[in-house]
């Protein structure tokens, strides 16, 4: 019994004079780096491709609208598709863009949304493609 209760205090003062002497890095010079990398990568996933006319409704398109608001203005898609994406399979991660949604519509393009994350799925518009030749339905 004594050789446990010594054996138990030695392991607590090892691990705490290790905790003790690790470094500690900087948190407030290393926030605003890492919030630039998120903002840049995110900004260049994130995108509204092709050339579509200035009075095609197609130029409405906004990233951050909602599936409601895209509706308005191109009316229902002729097919969709959903999945999803790599970081739903990440143990604890309870953030956004865990699913995404491609909406096909004949003869303009495609919507792609991203959602979902603690309080449900709330669909906003990721990614559009003009494309004139597209033909509507999933691939």
């Amino acid at each position: 019994m004594k050789q446990f209760k010594l054996l138990a205090i030695s392991t607590a003062l090892i691990l705490a004079a290790g905790c003790a002497s690790s470094p500690k890095p900087s948190t407030q010079a290393a926030a605003p780096a890492s919030t630039q990398v998120a903002k840049s990568s995110r900004a260049a996933e994130s995108t509204i491709e092709g050339d579509f006319p200035a009075d095609s409704p197609f130029a409405k398109i906004q990233i951050g609208m909602t599936q409601g608001q895209v509706h308005e203005i191109l009316g229902q898609p002729t097919d969709t598709k959903s999945y999803q994406t790599g970081k739903a399979w990440i143990p604890f991660y309870f953030g956004p863009d865990t699913m995404r949604t491609d909406e096909f519509y004949k003869g303009v393009g495609s919507v792609t949304y991203t959602g979902a994350g603690i309080g449900g799925v709330h669909w906003k518009v990721f990614r559009a493609v003009y494309n004139p030749a597209e033909d509507g339905f999933a691939k």
